[in-house]
């Protein structure tokens, strides 16, 4: 009886990352639905606080693999120009400076132009836990591409009665050095690291 036990107790260990990897979801490529995604980003603003900015508009593709998750593969596509601060709400009485078009256009930001998407392609997918997982990939920005990883947990799945279609919703976590894409020399009083929060629901194509 003990070395079933053990041996029942072995299996279980040996079993579980296959377990955390499978997804009782259908599988298939899913799209994001953009009125349920947030792309969000921070840096630190002279050493006082993260200041908080976010991208509006980003297309994404996850062609998943239900049955093993690492098999998975990522797209994203963002549009520069749909970087929104709050100075515009916020800025002083008889100021008309646009800010927001000032990052995206300006050839010591963004320049849009130049580099009008910023992509993210994914590389490798390692889980971590039941719900967990590292998604590594390929970001090109402004010209420049290196790799960078994000911490990224399943919220859940489910039908959506509306639609009639499946919906995966997620939330992503990550940071980039600037000056690793040529924005060292810029805003020198702007800390170098930049944080990534992502929330989103993706629904599947077609």
């Amino acid at each position: 009886m003990r070395r079933t036990l053990i041996a029942l107790a072995a299996a279980s260990v040996l079993a579980a990352p296959a377990i955390a990897q499978s997804v009782d979801a259908p599988a298939g490529v899913y799209v994001n639905d953009k009125t349920h995604s947030t792309l969000i980003w921070k840096i630190k603003h002279q050493g006082l606080s993260w200041y908080t900015a976010r991208f509006t508009s980003f297309d994404a593709e996850l062609d998943f693999d239900s049955a093993d998750v690492t098999k998975s593969s990522l797209q994203v596509t963002i549009d520069p120009m749909t970087v929104e601060t709050d100075y515009e709400v916020n800025r002083p009485e008889g100021n008309d400076a646009d800010f927001s078009n000032e990052i995206a256009t300006d050839e010591r930001f963004f320049n849009a132009g130049a580099h009008p998407e910023i992509t993210f392609t994914s590389t490798a997918i390692e889980a971590t836990g039941e719900d967990t997982a590292k998604v590594t990939g390929d970001l090109t920005f402004l010209g420049v591409t290196k790799p960078v990883t994000l911490d990224v947990t399943l919220n859940g799945h489910r039908n959506d009665p509306r639609r009639q279609k499946h919906k995966l919703g997620f939330s992503a976590t990550g940071a980039i050095m600037r000056s690793e894409w040529g924005l060292d020399a810029l805003i020198p009083a702007q800390g170098d690291e930049v944080r990534l929060e992502i929330e989103t629901e993706f629904v599947e194509a077609g």
